[in-house]
């Protein structure tokens, strides 16, 4: 009986890991899926799309993804323009060493009041922990763009094991 107890709570186990592997497929399936399709729709200049995507996509950490959802703030395409979002995903998306990236933030950091960036500094601290690259598991590299030397930012989730 002893025996028929551990059997059933290795399978159990061997289930429940399971399920947790297919989630984490599912997340970078997401990822992936949402940041093509967010990019496709900014290219297309189809804007109310591209936030819609670029916005799922910056959830899940896509660094890339959240420096144009950024810019979509910025301009108001697509959405409402607010400097304050636009500055907030602007510092998420910093978290990588790009400094374009960087340059632009400052920019906007500059040109808003010191009182909005004292209001502003916990929800970029809140969006780091929620979207940054460490809690959503993202890396991000600079790479060579397909037939030029121009190099870009790419980014991708990975799987923990056993998550």
């Amino acid at each position: 009986m002893k025996k028929l107890h551990l059997i059933i709570a290795s399978i159990t186990l061997s289930l429940s890991s399971m399920t947790v592997n297919a989630a984490s497929t599912f997340d970078v399936e997401a990822f992936n899926r949402a940041s093509e399709l967010g990019n496709s729709a900014a290219q297309s200049k189809d804007y109310d799309e591209a936030f819609e995507h670029l916005d799922e996509a910056s959830k899940l950490g896509n660094k890339v993804s959240q420096f144009t959802l950024a810019l979509l703030y910025m301009e108001g395409l697509g959405v409402e323009q607010d400097y304050g979002q636009a500055y907030v995903w602007l510092n998420v998306a910093s978290e990588v060493n790009e400094s374009s990236w960087r340059e632009v933030r400052d920019k906007l950091g500059g040109a808003l009041s010191k009182e909005q960036l004292v209001a502003l500094a916990p929800m970029v601290e809140e969006y780091i922990q929620k979207y940054g690259a460490k809690t959503q598991e993202v890396s991000c590299y600079r790479r060579a763009a397909m037939g030029t030397n121009r190099k870009v930012m790419q980014c991708s989730k990975y799987r923990t094991p056993g998550q």
